[in-house]
């Protein structure tokens, strides 16, 4: 698993960085849910 979203600090929601994008996701029991995908240089809107 990725690592913990620091802007959001929830444990359930996690990134993983892939080539130039961050993959925000979020884990649930029997899936995982992608959040959104955006590109390093964008900063996440909360």
């Amino acid at each position: 698993m990725g690592r913990i979203v620091p802007e959001i600090n929830i444990s359930s929601v996690r990134e993983i960085i892939f080539q130039n994008y961050r993959i925000i996701y979020r884990t649930k029991i029997d899936y995982v849910e992608i959040i959104t995908v955006l590109h390093g240089s964008r900063l996440l809107r909360l």
